[in-house]
């Protein structure tokens, strides 16, 4: 559990970091500098993107086996190429790296599908190669890390996007969800657990060490 938490912390500390200048930014004129900064916004992604999706499935953790984890990568590899899939249609569209652009409000194609299809595309990435791994700590941190996810784009929608759009966000946000429709999510939470808990009670997938 170390390793996958360690990489959970890093950007944890860069959610705090960016929250906190996003917040401040009218007040201080170096935070204002410092989030619009594409060298920043590029570290960001890039330290989000290395911690969650790269390390925290294939550090060193306890590991998912067994004859039903043919499932898992089949369900880890669809999920994966449609995180892949999803970034290639975003940066088709968009110019920018990081959120929405400030010049428009971007509602149509990735951003007609929810309004953080950046963080999107990262968690069916992170889960896709966590099936495919097999990474068993990785999946038990993965509440937080979701929580993690919601909390950021809630302070970008409130501090940033929200408050240069106004009244036009409001109406896009009632119309889009922040990732998914919430009865989507929780079918294929359910489906999951289903699936898991039932392989672990007759021996089908194992927990080891």
């Amino acid at each position: 559990m170390f390793y996958p938490l360690l990489f959970l912390i890093i950007p944890f500390v860069l959610m705090v970091l960016s929250a906190v200048m996003f917040i401040k930014r009218d007040q201080v004129q170096l935070f204002k500098k410092v989030i619009e900064s594409t060298a920043y916004n590029v570290f960001v992604v890039a330290t989000w993107n290395l911690c969650v999706i790269v390390l925290m499935p294939f550090s060193p953790q306890r590991r998912i086996i067994g004859e039903n984890m043919l499932y898992l990568n089949i369900a880890g590899l669809i999920m994966f190429i449609l995180g892949i899939a999803l970034a290639i249609w975003l940066f088709a569209q968009k110019r920018g790296i990081g959120a929405q652009e400030m010049d428009k409000l971007l509602t149509t194609g990735a951003y007609g599908v929810c309004r953080n299809p950046i963080y999107l595309s990262q968690l069916l990435c992170f889960f896709g190669l966590v099936f495919q791994s097999g990474a068993f700590d990785a999946l038990l941190l993965s509440p937080i890390l979701f929580v993690l996810y919601i909390v950021e784009a809630k302070i970008e929608e409130k501090y940033s996007i929200g408050k240069t759009f106004k009244e036009e966000y409001d109406e896009y946000r009632k119309r889009v969800p922040m990732y998914l429709k919430w009865w989507i999510f929780v079918i294929l939470s359910a489906a999951f657990l289903s699936f898991f808990l039932m392989s672990l009670g007759f021996g089908l997938l194992v927990i080891a060490a």
